[in-house]
């Protein structure tokens, strides 16, 4: 089942759109359709992988406290 929605576009994005899809032989909202599910799929994506920052908080032999990690941070390196 699809569903109508309304909104609205930039004239020069909609100008786009529409040289599109005539270039494709496409209707507008297939066109619109296909970049919200590429959109969302893409975000998906992301939000399944943690962070190498999160992984390594959240590793139980490296359990640190917000201020040890700034700490860390904050540390130059060369100076040691």
């Amino acid at each position: 089942m699809k569903r109508k929605i309304g909104t609205q576009l930039e004239d020069e994005v909609y100008r786009e759109l529409k040289m599109a899809a005539a270039q494709e032989r496409r209707a507008i909202g297939e066109l619109i359709q296909a970049a919200v599910s590429d959109y969302l799929n893409k975000k998906k994506r992301k939000s399944g992988h943690r962070s190498g920052l999160k992984r390594f908080l959240d590793s139980p032999a490296f359990k640190l406290t917000d201020e040890q990690f700034r700490e860390t941070m904050e540390a130059d390196f060369f100076d040691q």
